[in-house]
């Protein structure tokens, strides 16, 4: 029982900062809720049955697919920031750090992708 109540403390303190919180990280839901939006209450009750599946449906390819192809480009300017840009050393130094340099590159490149997908940090 101790370890559901840790989990859920866990939860509320990780949930708040999720890319999928933020609605400019959820295109496909966000257009669903702008075009269908019924004002009685039998009409939401009525296509509740069709939206809640489709909405399930668009927020899994939000968080899934669309989020992180959306963040790509972000992942390799942050991986082009941090691992290339404005080198410091001699030519030499650069040149033999230039292995290196490739070898580290992907693995930047997919935990800061991995990080954006994650969590809301702009």
């Amino acid at each position: 029982m101790r370890g559901v109540f840790l989990l859920l403390a866990a939860l509320a303190v990780v949930l708040p900062g999720c890319a999928f919180t933020a609605e400019e990280n959820r295109p496909l839901t966000t257009a669903l809720d702008d075009a269908v939006r019924p004002e009685s209450t039998g009409a939401k009750i009525a296509l509740a049955p069709v939206f809640v599946p489709v909405g399930a449906g668009t927020l899994l390819l939000d968080v899934f697919v669309l989020h992180p192809v959306m963040i790509l480009p972000d992942a390799v300017e942050d991986t082009s920031e941090l691992v290339w840009e404005e080198p410091s050393g001699t030519y030499v130094t650069q040149a033999f750090l230039f292995v290196p340099k490739l070898a580290v590159t992907p693995v930047v490149f997919v935990f800061d992708w991995l990080g954006r997908s994650a969590f809301d940090v702009d």
